[in-house]
């Protein structure tokens, strides 16, 4: 282990190898600990070994490293495993996201009550993804035809279940961007992207009081009149929302211009 902060990954990473190491040179329980006493560039776990060498001698590998883990490792390192590993999926590519989430559990390997096996990480990771994701293997993981049920939750494999979950992940994603395109030339069409859509310069009463609204300044760069009927049914047509006028909004989706319209009646443009 060379010289620098201990955390972690490192120490998943030479406790891997020091296994490896003993399987291949076939060295003895009882020999682990005087085998890599040496391996340490780190001076505070080098004076540390010296000074406990007779404690630290007698401990199988598996203890050692849990000595050395509770006096050198940082508090902070289980916040940011709990951060990467609790993290939902939101808009981040599948594949991308279940890497990070099957790298932050194999580092904790060595801790049994972290660790989660392939099938508990396979079902981890079904809670946390995209709620739109969900829904669509949730489809994909029943054959009507074949009246079978489970196909994906049965893939024993975790890359293979990973690699499957991935291509309905990209299937998705792309039959979204087709859906927006199409809304936009819907949009279009009915006029809501002509250059009229924004504020009049020569209302500057309403500008300054715009301005004045912060949280709607980083939101929204220009706004519309009060919507039409057809852009209200266009809105709930593609999930959106009538008050910030986003589209393809996930069910839970909390709106600040409910809680503070715009003056005016007026309403932001719709994206």
């Amino acid at each position: 282990m060379s010289v620098g902060c201990i955390t972690i990954e490192s120490i998943a990473k030479f406790t891997s190898g020091a296994k490896r190491y003993f399987i291949y040179k076939a060295v003895a329980a009882d020999a682990h600990i005087s085998h890599v006493s040496f391996c340490f560039d780190n001076l505070h776990v080098a004076a540390w070994i010296d000074a406990n060498n007779a404690v630290l001698m007698a401990l199988t590998f598996d203890a050692f490293i849990l000595q050395l883990r509770a006096k050198f490792l940082s508090a902070s390192w289980f916040l940011e495993y709990g951060k990467c590993i609790a993290s939902a999926q939101h808009d981040t590519p599948f594949a991308d996201w279940s890497a990070a989430k099957r790298q932050a559990n194999q580092v904790v390997a060595s801790i049994p009550n972290l660790f989660m096996d392939d099938a508990r990480l396979q079902l981890f990771m079904c809670i946390l993804m995209h709620d739109d994701l969900l829904a669509e293997y949730n489809a994909k993981n029943t054959s009507a035809e074949a009246g079978q049920s489970g196909l994906l939750d049965n893939i024993v494999n975790l890359d293979d279940w990973c690699t499957a979950v991935g291509h309905i992940n990209d299937d998705w994603r792309t039959r979204k961007d087709r859906e927006h395109k199409s809304y936009l030339r819907q949009l279009k069409a009915l006029g809501n992207l002509s250059s009229n859509t924004s504020v009049p310069s020569a209302s500057t009463a309403l500008n300054s009081r715009l301005q004045s609204s912060q949280p709607f300044q980083k939101q929204a760069q220009s706004y519309t009149l009060p919507l039409t009927v057809d852009k209200r049914n266009l809105l709930a047509a593609n999930k959106g929302c009538t008050a910030c006028c986003k589209v393809f909004l996930p069910t839970n989706h909390k709106c600040a211009y409910k809680e503070k319209p715009l003056p005016f009646g007026l309403v932001p443009t719709i994206t």
